[in-house]
């Protein structure tokens, strides 16, 4: 994934960098008639271009960890969701209450709670090992 940003600080050997979010319609706002205003994303990048405050420069991120990202992100708590209505749902019927179905809801709304929890530390794992870590490739 490359993207633009823009320099807006520098601190040590890190670059603070503004990074405009892609639209849904892939910023074609005009013809989609949305009129998008995406505010841009403020992150810490490890300086090793040289930029300097006012520059464009290109951001890298390895598509394999953008996509190892998104799937985490989204698709584990959907699994949990599933997993959590479908366990509750099975053991509340065979226990034999009448409202399983209810149960079975707050059960897979618990896993999902569980979920948004186990997502927080596997974000500070990753944070850690610096495996998404974005990179300035050049001053455009």
């Amino acid at each position: 994934m490359d993207q633009v940003g823009y320099v807006v600080e520098v601190k040590d050997n890190y670059a603070v960098v503004d990074v405009r979010r892609t639209s849904a319609c892939g910023d074609k706002c005009s013809s989609c008639g949305g009129g998008c205003n995406i505010p841009a994303m403020r992150v810490n990048i490890k300086n090793t271009i040289n930029a300097r405050v006012g520059n464009f420069v290109e951001v890298e991120m390895e598509t394999k960890s953008l996509m190892k990202s998104a799937f985490i992100a989204y698709i584990i708590p959907l699994i949990m969701l599933i997993a959590g209505i479908s366990l509750g749902v099975y053991f509340f019927s065979n226990l034999g209450f009448q409202n399983y179905e209810i149960f079975g809801v707050l059960t897979g709304l618990v896993a999902l709670v569980i979920s948004y929890f186990l997502l927080r530390v596997i974000d500070n794992n990753i944070k850690k090992s610096k495996s998404t870590e974005l990179k300035l490739v050049r001053v455009i």
